[in-house]
């Protein structure tokens, strides 16, 4: 079936187009981020900083992540804070020092008894200062705590959405899904609903359908057709698989034999074996066999392994065989 490319490459011109125009807008909030901090605004927009800070490194994750619409979202949260963040801290910034004559002395004015600013979380910064008054910080966060990790996943707890359970910075500090358990991310895993093993991609291991020989591919199940017809039927789609698989690797040259009872009239059974053995043919070169390794012959009920006098003998000559004849290499 031949698919239309036109709308999917038109969808990712959109995505990479939004992508670089939010990029440029995260680029221009982190500029203005960074006069807010040239104007002393941790200490005169702390609150508008830090949530013009957090929504920006949000927002750079999710662009790195392609997705777009949270990108727009952070930022739209991000460039108001970082405006406020500068126009709060234009008027609290270094103030300018006025030179004056040097004042005559006067006479001293008596001190009266100094009154301790109270403390309440006991980090030596006042109450009054306190950004944080009931959470001890240091004086240089006007006593707020640093940011903590309590997972230890190397996302901080101001943007880890799963502060408590460890995960990548890709996905906000939240472990991948698995839906199935096996410890293999959905994201990874082949099997997202079926338990396997990492080393087999998060699949689990069946028994093997094929047995390579040295002058055969032995099959543990007949390849199945509809009765008097060529049309190969779907429980033999995992043998043929596996013997794509097997043919791939090993470079050879295969001859694919389709074999019949003798019930009906023998060139019936030549021309139906004949089919048979190109609809296999053509279902391995669909599945990246070359089709220079494979040969297709029809022998109808010449070469019966059983007696054609009972039906299990029938059921035994009506088969498809895979002849190694040569590598080619």
């Amino acid at each position: 079936m031949t698919r239309s490319i036109v709308p999917v490459a038109c969808c990712l011109a959109a995505a990479c187009a939004s992508g670089s125009a939010l990029r440029q807008r995260a680029d221009s909030v982190a500029a203005e981020v960074k006069v807010a901090r040239d104007l002393n605004a941790e200490a005169c927009a702390p609150r508008e900083l830090a949530t013009a800070e957090a929504n920006l490194r949000f927002a750079r994750l999710a662009l790195d992540q392609g997705d777009s619409r949270r990108a727009d979202a952070h930022l739209g949260t991000a460039a108001p804070a970082a405006h406020d963040a500068v126009a709060r801290s234009r008027d609290c910034g270094k103030q300018a020092v006025a030179i004056k004559d040097k004042p005559e002395p006067q006479a001293p004015v008596p001190v009266a008894p100094s009154v301790t600013a109270k403390d309440g979380d006991g980090d030596g910064v006042p109450d009054v200062d306190d950004l944080c008054p009931d959470v001890p910080g240091p004086p240089e966060r006007r006593g707020c705590p640093l940011f903590t990790d309590r997972d230890g996943d190397g996302v901080s707890d101001d943007i880890d959405r799963c502060p408590e359970l460890p995960g990548p910075k890709e996905n906000f500090g939240c472990p991948w899904p698995d839906r199935d358990g096996d410890k293999v991310a959905d994201k990874d895993d082949r099997c997202p609903d079926e338990p396997g093993s990492p080393d087999n991609q998060g699949c689990p291991r069946r028994e093997r359908l094929i047995v390579v020989r040295r002058d055969r591919i032995e099959l543990k199940q007949q390849i199945h057709f509809q009765p008097n017809r060529a049309k190969i039927l779907r429980d033999s789609y995992d043998v043929l698989d596996e013997i794509a698989q097997a043919v791939r690797d090993a470079s050879v040259t295969v001859r694919i034999e389709g074999h019949t009872d003798n019930v009906g009239k023998r060139k019936e059974n030549v021309t139906l074996s004949q089919a048979r053995a190109d609809a296999v043919k053509e279902y391995l070169v669909r599945e990246g066999v070359e089709a220079k390794q494979l040969t297709a012959v029809g022998y109808g009920p010449k070469r019966p392994i059983a007696s054609n006098s009972t039906r299990a003998g029938r059921t035994l000559n009506r088969r498809v065989e895979f002849r190694i004849e040569e590598a080619t290499n």
